[in-house]
């Protein structure tokens, strides 16, 4: 389906009915990104909305050349969020990469309706110098796999997916890599040279104290994971995890701790 926001054409899915949660994708990729790993824990849960989008420019969204900035981008995703559910109805959030960073403006802008967050691999500096990004490891590689791949597929998992086997290709060939060439690269630059004008993280800022969930990978070379300590203080009820043999396909390459952490997240969410 399709909702006009901000005279653009944005995709959406929704599947359940109940507390709403809103999904937000990464840069340069679209809802499937993240849909494929929040559906292996919510599918078949009763009381929660899944409602996945694709941002401007990605996806099936449809891009605009006004969109300028970060702050752009997020008034968008607030509109689309009231346009969906009522400017009042509380709801959930989860977001991954660029989506973290989305995420944390929705609760910096409207932190009483945000019940509960979900961050996976979020982007906290949006500047890639800025980043404290680890050195790649490759926790596991199935060799005869591996053996397989041409050159040029290779050349997408080397340094940078750190968990080499079968399923995880298949879940990026299926849920990543076919969005890539849908992106405007004019306006994935713009976002990515552009941030918040307002300081999301600012420690001064209230407290949030929706339950919160931050799951990060020790080798993701593209976010990193040290830099999320920065907004530890912003949530007083966050849970912060580092997995140990994960990237920034974390949802993928670790998926049965992936789905324990969610799981027992969405239980303090409607516990709260």
């Amino acid at each position: 389906m399709f909702a006009q926001i901000c005279g653009i054409s944005i995709f959406h899915e929704s599947l359940g009915r109940g507390l709403p949660l809103f999904c937000l994708h990464g840069s340069g990729v679209d809802h499937r990104s993240i849909k494929s790993g929040m559906e292996s824990v919510l599918n078949g849960l009763s009381g929660i909305q899944r409602i996945y989008f694709d941002l401007p420019g990605m996806g099936q969204s449809q891009t605009h050349p006004q969109i300028l900035s970060s702050d752009d981008m997020l008034e968008i995703v607030l509109q689309f969020i009231d346009e969906m559910i009522g400017p009042d109805q509380p709801f959930v959030l989860a977001g991954y990469s660029y989506g973290g960073y989305l995420a944390r403006g929705v609760v910096a802008e409207m932190p009483r309706r945000v019940k509960g967050m979900m961050l996976l691999c979020p982007v906290i500096n949006l500047s890639r110098h800025a980043r404290h990004l680890p050195r790649f490891k490759c926790c596991e590689r199935d060799q005869e796999f591996v053996d397989g791949l041409t050159d040029e597929q290779f050349s997408l998992m080397d340094q940078f997916v750190t968990i080499q086997t079968p399923d995880v290709w298949d879940n990026y060939l299926s849920h990543i890599h076919p969005a890539l060439s849908l992106a405007d690269p004019g306006l994935m630059k713009r976002i990515r040279d552009s941030g918040f004008s307002r300081n999301v993280d600012d420690p001064r800022l209230p407290v949030y104290d929706g339950p919160v969930l931050v799951l990060t990978g020790r080798y993701d070379v593209t976010v990193g994971y040290e830099d999320v300590w920065k907004i530890y203080p912003r949530f007083s009820n966050g849970e912060f995890v580092v997995l140990d043999r994960a990237g920034h396909l974390l949802h993928m390459e670790a998926p049965e701790l992936f789905q324990t952490h969610v799981r027992n997240w969405m239980q303090r969410v409607v516990a709260d």
